[in-house]
């Protein structure tokens, strides 16, 4: 199993959650994390390219978690380093290939 695949529950094992009451959170987050990092590169690609890149899946998992992680906290304008440092290879890698 890889668990690096940004899946439900790859993120849940990583958050250490072994109940489903989040689910439907948890999925929500990871959804909209997928958008957040494609979007982050290039929200006109279609092609699957961002999505095949090694660091796409670890990208959005660690968002997802960072954001299950804080959703009782004030909300904070900021994105992990770890996902910032993720975004820019990927965007170097996307924009040396056109």
């Amino acid at each position: 199993m890889n668990l690096v695949t940004a899946t439900l529950e790859n993120v849940k094992l990583s958050l250490r959650i072994d109940h489903s009451f989040d689910d439907g959170l948890i999925t929500a987050l990871l959804d909209t994390a997928k958008g957040y990092v494609k979007d982050a590169i290039d929200s006109d690609n279609t092609d699957g390219t961002i999505e095949g890149y090694q660091q796409y899946d670890w990208a959005v998992s660690l968002l997802t978690q960072h954001w299950y992680e804080g959703r009782f906290d004030t909300p904070k304008e900021h994105i992990p380093t770890t996902v910032q440092t993720l975004l820019q290879q990927m965007r170097g890698k996307y924009y040396a290939s056109e």
